[in-house]
């Protein structure tokens, strides 16, 4: 058997130059390059600019093992910076799907201030995506810390002043007078020992039926901070017990009481007579005097002893022209013997408001002005309260 036999006619294709990956000029629109043989139906038309994969540059005959091309210089390179660049743009479209989040910019390095600060801490360092707060942005409030009462013991000076000791120790001046149980501050002297809370508040008595909630409602602080100043492990109190209000501030009126300013002399003069029982000047028999006579010129003006409201004024037998004003916490004064009523029933007046006039009207000897105080209907000895 003669090779002929064999390959009968079929003749072999010559080698041909291999086909390079990336041509360095691309061929003209349409144009094809013909190849002999079998590779011909592949490489006509649209595909006859691209090389198959594993196309030999030519065969020794058949049955003999196709030579793969030789790839072009820089192209192991030029591979790898697409490869590069396609790593980059999948993590940047998975970033603004939300897979991770685009703001997130992780520090650099964490840094142990001297003062570590919970609060800076846990903004900056585990949450960097809620902003900073030195940003101007919203950031992170963190709660305020619980704080729980402490006392400290202060000696009173020589020349000292319960508003300059409160504020040396940054207390309100009620929170000092309040924590110490002072009446009356004009008695505070040197040698004195103050007790010195470690914030502003005031101390209240649990009275029957009062709760803690009922107690924050009242004095405009919040149950928690009340249950944290007072170190309660529970919201349960009992009538008798002290609580300290933090936050809280004394009346108005309980304030100028314990300076010794709660009532202001309505006129000034000698008195004439005092609180408490006296012969009447008219039939010498001995009565009770419920107030204080003030002498003064007739017509010198008469002021209000306290902030409060006008609730009657008119003429009587005994008092003459007269003006009754009440008062916070229970007080009325009275204001007897005027020769003129300058205010009507119903109107607010402040401390120091003219009233009227000083006068010898009704059972008089004389230009004077009776003054009497009341604290819920019983008579209050006047001297004691005046400043």
């Amino acid at each position: 058997m003669d090779m002929d036999s064999v390959i009968g006619r079929q003749r072999v294709s010559p080698r041909r130059k291999p086909v390079h990956l990336n041509p360095p000029a691309p061929a003209p629109r349409n144009r094809t390059v013909p190849v002999r043989g079998r590779l011909s139906l592949f490489t006509r038309g649209r595909f006859s600019r691209f090389p198959l994969v594993g196309a030999a540059k030519g065969s020794d005959g058949p049955g003999s093992t196709p030579r793969a091309a030789a790839p072009r210089p820089g192209h192991s390179a030029r591979t790898a910076g697409i490869a590069a660049a396609a790593v980059v743009a999948a993590l940047l479209s998975l970033g603004a799907a939300g897979g991770i989040p685009a703001r997130y910019r992780a520090p650099a390095r964490v840094v142990l201030h001297e003062e570590p600060s919970s609060r800076e801490i846990l903004s900056r360092f585990v949450s960097p995506e809620l902003g900073d707060e030195t940003d101007g942005g919203p950031g992170f409030e963190m709660p305020p810390l619980p704080v729980t009462l402490a006392v400290s013991t202060y000696v009173v000076r020589p020349g000292d002043a319960l508003s300059s000791i409160a504020a040396r120790h940054g207390v309100n001046l009620d929170t000092l007078i309040s924590m110490n149980g002072i009446t009356d501050a004009r008695r505070i002297r040197a040698g004195t020992r103050l007790r010195i809370p470690n914030l502003s508040g005031i101390v209240h008595v649990v009275a029957r039926g009062e709760s803690v909630g009922s107690l924050a409602s009242r004095y405009g602080v919040s149950p928690t901070a009340l249950l944290d100043a007072n170190d309660l492990g529970s919201a349960v109190i009992r009538p008798g017990q002290t609580l300290f209000i933090p936050g809280a501030r004394m009346s108005a009126t309980d304030l100028k009481k314990a300076l010794g300013e709660l009532v202001a002399w309505p006129v000034r003069g000698p008195l004439s007579s005092y609180f408490g029982y006296r012969p009447n000047p008219f039939t010498g028999i001995r009565q009770f005097h419920n107030a204080i006579d003030i002498v003064a010129p007739e017509g010198t003006p008469v002021r209000s002893a306290m902030d409060g409201r006008v609730a009657d004024t008119g003429y009587n037998a005994i008092y003459g022209n007269y003006v009754i004003l009440t008062h916070p916490e229970g007080y009325q004064t009275l204001y007897g013997h005027l020769s003129k009523v300058s205010v009507k029933r119903g109107a607010s007046v402040q401390q120091g408001t003219i009233l009227g006039a000083v006068g010898t009207t009704g059972y008089s000897t004389g230009p004077h002005l009776h003054f009497s105080v009341f604290k819920k209907g019983s008579a209050v000895d006047p001297l004691k309260l005046l400043k």
